[in-house]
């Protein structure tokens, strides 16, 4: 009989509420701020990690996820019966989660043997785009579907899962050279607010609206261009230090669009620190990339 782990990293935005319901391992990216270095989702929430970002001059340095703590997951699962284990990870190409993992993989089949079957899902995206996909997995495990039916799934799944996100002030940007200063300096002053696109391993922005209230009606726009089939799917609002009214207008104009429900999640350490903590975006599942 097959027992299954499932597992994620914390740059998934996945909630403590939601880790301990559908039981997924969260492993941790971490990040060095003034001095000091956290692990995301275990030492630093998000609405504290927004806080740092408002007030510090100091730029944050990520970390991918340590050997250490994949071998500790990998362990884990073995030791408490796990026959099959299956990780989705943050993009490959932005961080080197994926490849330490596997390569953690070959160490611990070289150490203690291949009884347990290791499966990793490079998602191609970040924050609860993929998130949402190991709560799918979890889900199908408590159904009783087959460790092959979910990991394929979970791998359909993640192909399609898209993100919207503007951006309501250029400061982080500038701070970190994403944006020159003069290029920031007029876009403060014209108050334009970029919206970028995460879709299959890239993050490219799309174009700029005008004042912080042509943000919400941009991305409830491009969601509902690009979402498939979207009366009968869950779009998620990723918001971080926004307005509350600005947060309640996403979701409000999401319902209102078709969607046939809306939930909240908030950004985490990765998103906000190349968006900056004031940003606001919708997730909902597109056409599949190949």
């Amino acid at each position: 009989m097959e027992k299954i782990c499932i597992f994620t990293d914390s740059a998934s935005d996945i909630t403590h509420e939601l880790a301990e319901k559908w039981n997924i391992d969260v492993v941790p990216l971490r990040v060095t701020v003034d001095g000091r270095t956290m692990r995301e989702y275990y030492d630093i929430t998000p609405e504290k990690y927004w806080d740092i970002l408002m007030k510090s001059q100091d730029f944050p340095q990520t970390a991918q996820v340590s050997i250490e703590s994949f071998m500790e997951q990998f362990l884990r699962a073995k030791n408490t019966g796990c026959t099959h284990c299956v990780g989705i990870l943050i993009n490959g190409e932005g961080s080197g989660t994926f490849q330490t993992a596997n390569i953690v993989r070959d160490m611990f089949y070289e150490e203690h043997g291949r009884d347990m079957v290791i499966e990793l899902i490079d998602s191609r995206c970040y924050s609860y785009t993929y998130g949402s996909v190991a709560v799918l997995g979890a889900k199908m495990r408590a159904e009783g579907k087959s460790f092959r039916e979910i990991v394929a799934e979970m791998r359909s799944r993640v192909k399609g899962m898209k993100a919207y996100v503007g951006i309501y002030s250029l400061r982080l940007l500038r701070k970190s050279g994403r944006v020159s200063g003069g290029a920031a300096f007029v876009g403060e002053a014209l108050g334009l607010r970029p919206v970028a696109v995460v879709f299959d391993g890239a993050v490219d922005v799309v174009g700029k609206v005008r004042g912080d209230k042509a943000v919400v009606r941009k991305l409830v726009d491009l969601a509902v261009r690009d979402a498939v089939d979207r009366e009968h799917q869950r779009a998620y609002v990723a918001y971080a230090a926004v307005p509350e009214e600005q947060i309640a207008k996403l979701e409000k104009e999401l319902l209102a669009a078709g969607f046939a429900g809306v939930e909240r999640c908030p950004l985490g350490v990765m998103v906000t620190t190349n968006t900056g903590p004031q940003a606001l975006g919708v997730i909902f599942r597109g056409a599949p990339h190949e």
